[in-house]
């Protein structure tokens, strides 16, 4: 984990992983041949920028902010539904469906997918990205599964 985390340049977590390797009960477990690496992480660690916050975006039900990998909104307590392209919660303004299997999906974000796939990801059928617009009212997709 430490090792792929410092590929993927996840700084932080690679150092805090590293950290806890190093702790007298998991140090003589650590492979030999990753041993050297994981202490020099720990003991310089990288300084430069390397994961900033997630961003954050409004819940579709109540607009309370959260990080946009967030699935449950922690203001209305409710499931988000989330974008077939990216994993990501969905948002009132960038909202519309996929014309064949009509799952939600960000518009914009599906957009950059169908110039390089040209397909859905869910349903695998052809999709125009010309055929695409926000949907204005998100409304009736939106399910509250607690009374607001």
């Amino acid at each position: 984990t430490v090792i792929e985390c410092h590929r993927a340049g996840l700084k932080k977590s690679a150092f805090a992983f590293a950290a806890m390797l190093m702790r007298p009960e998991y140090r003589n477990k650590i492979d030999p041949k990753y041993k050297r690496r994981i202490e020099t992480l720990v003991r310089r660690p990288d300084t430069s920028e390397g994961e900033g916050e997630e961003p954050t975006t409004p819940c579709p039900y109540c607009n309370f902010m959260l990080p946009e990998c967030e699935l449950l909104c922690p203001g209305c307590k409710n499931n988000l539904p989330y974008c077939i392209a990216t994993g990501r919660h969905m948002v009132r303004d960038d909202w519309t469906l996929c014309p064949r299997c009509e799952f939600p999906v960000l518009c914009s974000e599906f957009k950059n997918l169908l110039q390089s796939e040209g397909t859905c990801p869910m349903c695998s059928e052809k999709v125009e990205a010309a055929s695409l617009s926000r949907t204005a009212d998100c409304t009736p997709y939106l399910k509250p599964e607690v009374e607001q």
